[in-house]
């Protein structure tokens, strides 16, 4: 393994990771014993490298049912309840996402094109589009669910709800702190032939995240990741 590999797979690792357990260390754990706060810890370390993001996603589940919402969070103040899920949101997510998709897709192709005749360059497909493409039919179906039900919850949390809202708001413009967790999110995929569709989607969560709260985010990134796996499958 190349070095700029481990440290990618280091890097990706950590931060997924580290914003979920501080935040369960901190709602959850936090009130355990030393001893038990070791052992849960040596627990989710050692599952979250086994397990991908089925750990954070459980992570983040039990925030989401016995934290968020329900106690006092240091965020900033809106005139909406991010925590809450409405039905009308959904819909309205859903259909204006699929008109971004459709948007974005043309402006992704239109970069790969620029730097394939202008610089030489042929980017290559990230990884798990080609393990669509060609792999077999139940890892397609374990990819689906990673993809489109873990990834959203997983990644919302923690690039729109800790790293945008709790840590960078209060500290910078909004507009920054966007810009920031829309590149960090880009950086987390690691592929050059993707970079104007993650960023893209990064700023435009971000968006839905002030309007339309938490859910509201997850159903932009969700649905943009369904439109991309249902393509890639048929």
């Amino acid at each position: 393994m190349k070095i700029y590999e481990a440290f990618i797979i280091i890097f990706t690792f950590l931060l997924i990771n580290v914003p979920i357990f501080i935040s369960l260390y901190n709602y959850v754990f936090k009130d355990l014993n030393i001893v038990a706060k070791l052992v849960i810890g040596v627990i989710y370390w050692s599952a979250a490298y086994f397990t991908h993001e089925l750990i954070p996603f459980i992570g983040v589940l039990i925030l989401l049912a016995g934290v968020h919402g329900k106690t006092e969070d240091e965020m900033q103040i809106r005139n909406i309840n991010i925590w809450s899920v409405r039905a009308r949101d959904i819909v309205y997510v859903s259909g204006g996402t699929l008109i971004f998709k459709a948007v974005i897709n043309q402006v992704n192709n239109l970069y790969v094109h620029i730097l394939n005749i202008y610089f030489k360059i042929e980017p290559k497909s990230q990884e798990i589009v080609e393990e669509f493409a060609f792999g077999e039919i139940y890892y397609k179906v374990l990819l689906f669910i990673l993809v489109v039900v873990l990834a959203p919850f997983v990644e919302e949390y923690i690039f729109w709800y800790y790293i945008y809202d709790k840590l960078l708001l209060g500290r910078m413009p909004s507009v920054a702190a966007a810009i920031i967790s829309a590149a960090l999110f880009t950086m987390l995929h690691f592929n050059i032939s993707g970079i104007p569709t993650f960023f893209g989607l990064g700023l435009y969560c971000t968006y839905i995240y002030e309007k339309r709260g938490f859910y509201g985010a997850v159903t932009a990134h969700l649905v943009s990741n369904l439109v991309t796996a249902t393509f890639l499958i048929i």
